[in-house]
């Protein structure tokens, strides 16, 4: 078993704190650890401070010993599995990188806000090796926006937080931090520390040193459960059939969200409708923003009825933000506005709140999408794999995400099963005597 012992080999005050490394019969090595300390405050015998110690000194020193003690364990049962030699010169080449001194507080070597900034800014022109394109802006955004949730969480703190700091100590404070100042819901949290799971990995992939901790299974955190919007066929057929002719603005957001509805499109493809193929049945998009890959989607006959009808030129691209404004005014004026519980952001607090609302006011452009998917799903002449080629879903699990019926809708569902079962069923009446 691995053993140190401390000793002040020379009694001037200050001494250096000798530190003697053994395992076995084979190793026995030697170093300074480089604190100094007054011989006299130090028990050999009992490994520590002298109970008669100042205070101060103990509280100051005691976790830089025990740091130091379990930083030379650590490397030992790494470089000793490795079949390295382990000398007095390992050790003191140990003590040295545990006293290793950053560069500035800006060495992104060492301390994380500056490592996530250099990481998003090589990722300005770095290629995905899944995609073969260039980091998105808004992946960059992200990093940004989490270095700044680290800044604001050191300031709170008073500390500075480097790379191997990232650990189940860190996400405990951090996420509480989130919850409880920052007030952020559990998704976003999750989000958070899933894109500092992925940095402080990439760090790792640069030979930088980390706290494995990061890598532990309680380095996560659970999302809220999604409140999500979605419109059935009956509700997409009144939004269809309004009569919008005497205002431009929403006929044009109107088709464009029929076409969102029946294509499964993201918004972010939508804005890139005259870059589309359109023939007789099918559209064809080359790449798709998010996933890069090619997508044909048959044309629905509500689709090509707002094509024929528009002469065949396509609606008018405009912003997210206008959408999501427009589309509410649309499904108002289709009288979608049953109360159901939802998400609405306070624009006071930029934060959801959740409640019951009328049902315009919870669609959003990417009520489509989700729209597309449970509208097909579950029915018998199309498979998930299908639904799944076309919306462009790699995993089942994540396909399973969009679909969004509701708890209504499913006991209707067994309601009219049971009702199946009763109407095929002929029961045998026995006369009982």
């Amino acid at each position: 078993m691995a053993n140190i012992k401390l000793s002040c080999i020379k009694k001037g005050n200050p001494s250096n704190l000798n530190i003697r490394f053994y395992h076995g019969r084979t190793i026995d090595c030697n170093a300074q650890s480089h604190i100094l300390i007054n011989p006299n405050d130090w028990s050999e015998k009992m490994q520590k401070f002298k109970p008669n110690t100042v205070i101060s000194i103990k509280n100051e020193y005691n976790p830089l010993i025990e740091g130091l003690k379990d930083e030379i364990l650590r490397r030992f049962n790494i470089d000793f599995s490795k079949g390295d030699v382990i000398n007095s010169k390992w050790l003191s080449k140990v003590v040295e990188e545990f006293y290793k001194r950053p560069e500035g507080i800006e060495d992104h070597r060492i301390f994380f806000a500056p490592f996530i900034e250099d990481f998003a800014k090589e990722s300005e022109t770095r290629v995905n090796p899944k995609t073969g394109k260039i980091i998105s802006f808004r992946t960059i955004q992200k990093y940004r926006t989490i270095k700044k949730e680290i800044e604001s969480f050191e300031e709170t703190k008073k500390i500075r937080l480097k790379i191997t700091d990232i650990n189940l100590k860190f996400h405990r404070e951090f996420t509480s931090y989130l919850k409880s100042s920052r007030k952020l819901s559990n998704t976003t949290i999750e989000k958070n520390i899933s894109t500092i799971k992925g940095i402080v990995l990439e760090a790792k992939e640069q030979k930088l040193e980390i706290n494995p901790e990061v890598e532990s299974k309680k380095f996560t955190f659970t999302r809220d459960e999604p409140i999500d919007t979605y419109l059935n066929p009956a509700e997409i057929k009144l939004i269809y059939n309004l009569d919008l002719s005497g205002n431009e603005r929403l006929n044009n957001v109107r088709d464009l969200f029929i076409i969102g509805l029946w294509t499964g499109l993201r918004i972010s493809d939508l804005k890139r409708i005259n870059q589309f193929l359109f023939t007789t049945d099918t559209i064809v998009i080359s790449e798709t923003e998010k996933t890069g890959t090619t997508v044909s989607i048959p044309i629905h006959p509500y689709v090509k009825e707002i094509l024929i009808r528009r002469n065949y030129q396509l609606p008018t691209i405009i912003s997210e933000q206008k959408f999501n404004i427009y589309v509410k005014e649309v499904c108002k004026e289709a009288k979608i506005n049953e109360i159901i519980l939802g998400n609405i952001k306070d624009p006071k607090t930029n934060r959801k709140v959740k409640g019951f609302y009328p049902k315009f006011l919870l669609i959003t452009s990417h009520t489509a999408r989700r729209s597309f998917a449970t509208n097909l799903y579950g029915r018998k002449d199309i498979s998930d794999n299908t639904i799944m080629a076309i919306t462009g879903h790699k995993s089942h699990s994540q396909f399973m995400k969009y679909i969004k019926t509701t708890d209504k809708e499913k006991i209707e569902q067994v309601a009219k099963l049971w009702e199946d079962e009763l109407k095929n069923s002929k029961p045998i009446l026995k006369q009982v005597n």
